[in-house]
């Protein structure tokens, strides 16, 4: 049900073996350990160019948490736990890892601090032009390292830093010197390494019998029922995925809709997590109906947000109440909710009179002879996310307000919203972005737009600035009361309408839980 989704940082270790903390719910099915066996898990798109820093698509946090590992963890409680980090000290504008020594690549290589630093010097650097710029790294980065640790300082300050910087996938050097070289294969330190990829089929691994480097407790290969193999598949159709779980032809898939009543009762909830799946931008280019702050109050004032909030997550959803929803939940406010324009049709044409779009004797309107025809570009993906432009389209009508649909699959979406001026041909923009604290998601909401960020609507809101600004000198709950002011800002200007949130859920079946040191559980097979 997922239009454009960001990679969720805490929601890519949901089909890990050594990495469910977060808030999953694993199962505790008993059954006598499968010794070396095939774990076969299906997600519902292709991931497309397999590194990180350069593709944001969450379908990849699905195929490599296998093979690569993190700084941090996330237990239950959404607190970070070491993972390739001994220790860490953080300030508002600092990080500074202690790491471990004993990570080795796949390619044989040690993991020292500096490849470590890398990781993070290659997303800063702008030529490169990676997507986890703003969005992990912080702009104005400064990365440091010796022999033993890692430290990342800003002039800016930055309170959720831990949870964006310290989700981050690393990789080994050879991979940073040639992004291309694991453009179909892997270089990390994870406990499994790619052995196959056919795109858009499928994915294979092998575990390395020589990870002995994870979180303490973690599964090695002396653990009865830690599979020696993992497939990952390709099934698109939702239906086809819940159809080879019940058969037991996987042992895990995220399942939702209507199919996941049928799955629900018959196999076990394995992880669920929260995100953002319905929301649109409206652009604030130069010259586009939609600079006008009144006119993206009329325009959203038109729709009913409870109503396709119903249909985008075909009735299993909420209203989205802020940005970040995503495990784990570094704040917890509703801005949305109480600051969104609520449906006026009456008030919404009063507005668009006032701002000069007035009806023809045709119902339509238009501006100096200009139509008032919105250019939607949305993706492709799921019968919810079809119904619910076409509804959005049918609300907007009833005022004289025209559409443009400009769908497309999740490559081309990506490519048209990311085109250097493409906020000056498109006035409303799906977007549906998933991180779990909300500064790392301004370079969405603020700042340049592509090729210089990936601000795609242009939004420009001196006042949300200024008061993102402030929130980002607290920490702890300050922060995140601040933040929900800030948020409030944007919603009542109808820069950014989140409307709808979805509960991500996947299943599992023919494995068990294998608790590690208290605080969270990898998987083991079983018969």
């Amino acid at each position: 049900m997922k239009a454009f989704t960001i990679v969720s940082l805490a929601a890519v270790g949901a089909l890990a073996l050594t990495a469910c903390g977060g808030g999953s719910t694993p199962n505790e099915t008993g059954g006598e350990p499968v010794i070396d066996g095939t774990l076969t898990a299906a997600i519902s798109r292709d991931p497309g160019l397999l590194f990180q820093p350069l593709n944001p698509s969450s379908a990849l946090g699905a195929v490599s948490t296998w093979a690569y590992e993190r700084l941090v963890y996330f237990d239950t409680d959404g607190q970070p736990q070491g993972w390739l980090a001994e220790s860490w000290e953080e300030t508002p504008t600092s990080l500074h890892f202690v790491v471990r020594d004993d990570a080795v690549c796949s390619d044989g290589t040690k993991l020292t601090a500096e490849t470590i630093a890398n990781n993070f010097r290659w997303i800063a650097d702008p030529a490169n032009s990676s997507t986890a710029l703003g969005t992990v790294v912080p702009a104005d980065a400064t990365i440091e390292h010796d022999d033993t640790s890692v430290t990342i300082t800003t002039e800016k300050p930055n309170p959720f830093m831990i949870t964006a910087v310290g989700s981050q996938t690393i990789y080994c050097q050879a991979a940073l010197d040639d992004p291309q070289s694991v453009a179909t294969s892997t270089n990390g330190t994870g406990p499994f390494v790619m052995t196959e990829a056919v795109t858009g089929d499928h994915y294979s691994f092998e575990r390395r019998d020589d990870d002995t480097w994870g979180p303490k407790g973690a599964p090695t290969g002396e653990t009865p029922g830690y599979p020696k193999n993992v497939v990952v598949k390709i099934v698109e159709n939702e239906s086809t995925r819940a159809n080879l779980l019940l058969s037991g032809e996987l042992n895990i898939a995220a399942i939702a809709g209507p199919d996941e009543e049928r799955v629900a009762d018959k196999v076990d909830l394995l992880s669920q997590n929260t995100l953002i799946s319905g929301g649109i931008l409206y652009s604030q280019a130069e010259g586009q109906p939609t600079t006008d702050k009144d006119v993206r109050i009329a325009l959203t004032k038109a729709l009913n947000l409870d109503e396709l909030m119903q249909v985008s997550t075909a009735g299993k959803g909420e209203r989205a109440p802020r940005l970040a929803v995503a495990k784990p939940q570094v704040c917890q406010y509703d801005a949305a909710t109480p600051n969104l324009p609520k449906t006026d049709i009456a008030a919404a044409e009063k507005l668009l009179d006032a701002a000069g779009w007035v009806k023809g004797a045709d119902g339509k309107r238009s501006k100096d002879g200009t139509p008032l025809v919105l250019e939607f570009a949305w993706q492709t993906r799921g019968a919810e996310i079809a119904a619910t432009a076409e509804m959005m389209a049918e609300q907007w009508a009833e005022i004289g307000v025209g559409t443009n649909h400009l769908g497309a699959e999740y490559g081309a979406f990506i490519e048209r919203i990311s085109t250097p001026g493409a906020a000056s041909e498109l006035d409303v923009i799906w977007l549906a972005a998933n991180l779990p604290v909300p500064s790392s998601l301004m370079p969405y909401f603020s700042g340049p737009s592509p090729d210089k960020g990936n601000n795609f609507a242009a939004l420009s809101n001196p006042e949300f600035d200024k008061l993102v600004a402030e929130a980002n000198t607290h920490t702890g709950q300050e922060a995140c009361d601040a933040w929900e002011v800030a948020e409030a800002e944007m919603y009542a200007s109808a820069d950014y309408v989140p409307f709808a949130v979805a509960f991500e859920s996947t299943y599992s079946q023919g494995t068990a839980s294998h608790e590690i040191d208290e605080l969270y559980t990898s998987l083991i097979l079983v018969k």
